[in-house]
């Protein structure tokens, strides 16, 4: 009986050496596992950071040329006396350096950016005029679609850069935005006479959304600029539907 007990005391002290030895050579391994995850951790870190830096730079490329005719519209209304004109106009004006100059997420409801443009396009009615006609259609249930920042900014800013920059005519902008199963397609055309991608700054402004979406989305996203059948400048944004709430 106490031969079995000391051969089963020698046979658990034997297997117990063998498990402590692969232990302690298991050991490095396990930690080298540990540090090569606490790498890769830090890396995504890095990365978020830096395409948090590089989207907070494309956001804040807005063409400059707006203020100035802002400020020009706004002297002539002074010049003119139009004080109602003129006190709306700079309320609008604020409005919009407030909305460029707050800190935003990555996605925006596209109610907050459609205001922003709202306010925009009355001050190029100030100074267009009759001349000047807007046709939005937006559904009401679209409105929560998340859209990054200055990205319906950039396509409208471009249009009357560009398209309407030297149509000394009638001007006319159309903006919509559709839900189409699990994306969302937004398109603003203008009747402009420019040729497509005549002025650098329109190529910068459209793959500045590029950029901006591949640095969001993994999934399919479009931009692109075509002549529809009436001779209008159309650009079609594509990306991932997603809802976005607005802050109360």
């Amino acid at each position: 009986m106490l031969f079995y007990l000391f051969e089963s005391l020698v046979f658990c002290s034997v297997v117990f050496s063998i498990l402590s030895f692969f232990l302690l050579i298991s050991l490095p391994i396990v930690e080298k596992e540990i540090n090569f995850l606490e790498l890769e951790n830090t890396k995504v870190r890095l990365q978020n950071r830096l395409q948090e830096s590089e989207l907070l730079q494309l956001s804040r490329q807005i063409q400059p040329h707006f203020m100035f005719n802002t400020l020009n519209v706004i002297l002539s209304l002074a010049r003119l006396k139009r004080q109602e004109n003129l006190i709306e106009g700079i309320e609008r004006f604020s409005m919009y350096l407030r909305y460029k100059y707050t800190d935003k997420t990555d996605l925006i409801p596209f109610s907050v950016e459609l205001d922003q443009i709202k306010n925009y396009i009355y001050i190029q009615k100030l100074r267009f005029g009759r001349k000047l006609s807007v046709d939005i259609q937006v559904n009401d249930t679209e409105l929560t679609a998340g859209i990054p920042p200055y990205t319906l900014q950039i396509l409208v800013e471009n249009a009357f850069k560009h398209a309407f920059g030297k149509n000394t005519g009638d001007k006319r902008l159309s903006i919509s935005l559709e839900r189409t199963g699990n994306w969302v397609e937004l398109r603003v055309a203008d009747n402009g006479s420019e040729p497509l991608n005549l002025q650098p700054d329109h190529g910068i402004g459209l793959e500045n959304i590029r950029r901006r979406l591949r640095l969001l989305f993994d999934l399919y996203t479009e931009v692109s600029i075509i002549k529809n059948a009436a001779r209008e400048t159309v650009v079609k944004v594509v990306w991932p539907y997603t809802i976005v709430e607005d802050e109360p």
